[in-house]
């Protein structure tokens, strides 16, 4: 199964992703977009300045293919079907989606196909910053504006309007050991529904 965590930075995607990776036995993708250019030998350093390059140009239609590169790479050439993206299709629309981009959107789900899950992380905006500041009170996310709103709506029309299998949990009062427990469980869910539609 190939199952995607979203959600604003800070909701904890990153831990619940790594717990349900070592808990399944998943292979693990931290942003698929880096999966592409670690095949190339091109280091963080390199892959950053390649990042903030496509940003200055300031066209989010051009964004949305770099990173959607990376996601129909993963899904053509990785043969591994056991995954958990920490990132994916959501967290490009989110931050790249528009009425232009749409269609860019809409052709890569069709070439790569949906994750069997995705897994939406809900937090509020002083949860998620308490949380920055914690890994890391030097993060330049606590100075990034953007990081300050909240998009949920946005990623769950997406989610709705694409037809997307998914759960959105709120992880406000709950350990990530808890979330990973929810989550199993939908896992379980869609693998019995699965199976019975086969049989039918």
């Amino acid at each position: 199964m190939r199952i995607a965590v979203e959600g604003m930075d800070g909701s904890g995607k990153t831990t619940l992703s790594k717990i349900l990776a070592d808990r399944l036995g998943y292979e693990y993708v931290h942003k698929p977009f880096k999966f592409l250019f670690e095949t190339l030998n091109i280091n963080e350093s390199q892959l950053k300045d390649l990042e903030w390059k496509l940003y200055e140009t300031e066209d989010e239609a051009l964004l949305t293919l770099f990173y959607g590169l990376g996601l129909l790479y993963g899904t053509r050439c990785d043969s591994n079907q056991n995954i958990i993206y920490d990132r994916h299709f959501v967290s490009n629309y989110y931050w790249h989606g528009n009425e232009e981009t749409m269609p860019l959107h809409q052709e890569l789900i069709k070439l790569c196909g949906q994750p069997d899950l995705t897994v939406l992380l809900k937090a509020s905006v002083s949860t998620r910053m308490s949380r920055i500041h914690n890994r890391n009170g030097q993060d330049k996310d606590l100075s990034n504006c953007a990081m300050y709103d909240d998009g949920y709506d946005k990623m769950e029309q997406f989610l709705q309007n694409s037809g997307f299998n998914y759960i959105a949990i709120d992880t406000e009062h709950l350990s990530p050991e808890e979330i990973a427990d929810i989550v199993i469980k939908n896992i379980d869910l869609n693998k019995q529904k699965k199976l019975i539609k086969e049989r039918k």
